[in-house]
């Protein structure tokens, strides 16, 4: 058994690494993940220091909110929250649009543009399903992982050799191919991103120029191949050269139109029926 399993597993995960449809794959719809969506944002909410629900900030994270909602075309039921949380930079849109802005970005973004070109990126994030997407990636590795346990005989290894065993077996799962689509991921939300950003009528310079920002922040030691985040600088050269690029796709963009909603059929009276 183990000799068939052996090469059949080693195939699955060449093909896996190699296979640029993985990273696309999504097992989960946007109905299954909506309770896990709903959870997360109440959880987020009350880890934070507090809704901020008034004042100038709060009025610009729910007019650009609005804008880039239109400008991506997706009927989620949105919602934006700014969360009260100054040390956390940070912002999040959860599957079927769950936006958050944690105060603590707002010196990074400035200005409407900056928040624009941040907020772009989250949504396109929930309208490119890249939560499904990883979760699918999740669970794949883990069942070939399991596998592996099986296929391999670990199980009559001593439980530190196992671990040390599997531990390397999943450090190269991991490096090789979930954290490269997670990159993927994150240059394919920037341009996105941009595009909504270009569509709303924000200014798209404010994309090269947030991240050239967030570079002077202060880098960290972990190598860029491990790393699940394209480098600041490298994002900010990309998306300066995608700029005459979208502008010239988007150029005479305009929202679709809303379907009105459903009525329901009138019903017909009886005649006969009336006293």
């Amino acid at each position: 058994m183990r000799t068939l399993l052996r090469p059949f597993l080693c195939v699955l995960l060449c093909v896996l690494a190699s296979c640029e449809s993985f990273g696309r794959l999504n097992f989960y719809s946007d109905e299954e993940l909506e309770p896990l969506s709903a959870q997360a944002y109440e959880e987020a909410s009350k880890e934070s220091k507090g809704l901020v629900t008034s004042g100038k900030d709060f009025e610009m994270v729910q007019r650009v909110a609005k804008k880039i909602a239109a400008a991506c075309e997706e009927d989620f039921k949105w919602e934006a929250r700014l969360l009260k949380a100054d040390d956390v930079p940070n912002a999040f849109c959860l599957p079927n649009g769950r936006i958050a802005i944690y105060t603590g970005i707002l010196p990074i973004t400035q200005d409407e543009n900056g928040l624009a070109i941040v907020m772009g990126h989250e949504v396109a994030h929930a309208v490119l399903r890249h939560g499904g997407k990883r979760m699918t990636q999740g669970s794949i590795m883990q069942g070939a992982m399991a596998a592996i346990d099986a296929g391999m005989g670990l199980t009559q290894m001593t439980g530190e050799t196992k671990g040390m065993v599997m531990g390397a077996l999943g450090m190269g799962a991991n490096v090789g191919v979930l954290l490269p689509f997670s990159r993927d991921h994150e240059s394919e939300a920037d341009v996105e991103g941009l595009r909504y950003a270009i569509r709303a009528g924000y200014d798209p310079e404010a994309a090269p120029k947030l991240w050239e920002r967030m570079a002077k922040l202060g880098g960290s030691d972990t190598p860029a191949w491990l790393s699940t985040h394209p480098a600041s600088m490298e994002r900010a050269a990309k998306l300066r050269e995608m700029i005459p690029v979208i502008k010239e796709q988007e150029k005479g963009w305009t929202p679709k139109p809303k379907a009105p909603p459903a009525q329901a059929p009138s019903k017909k009276v009886d005649p006969g029926a009336v006293r």
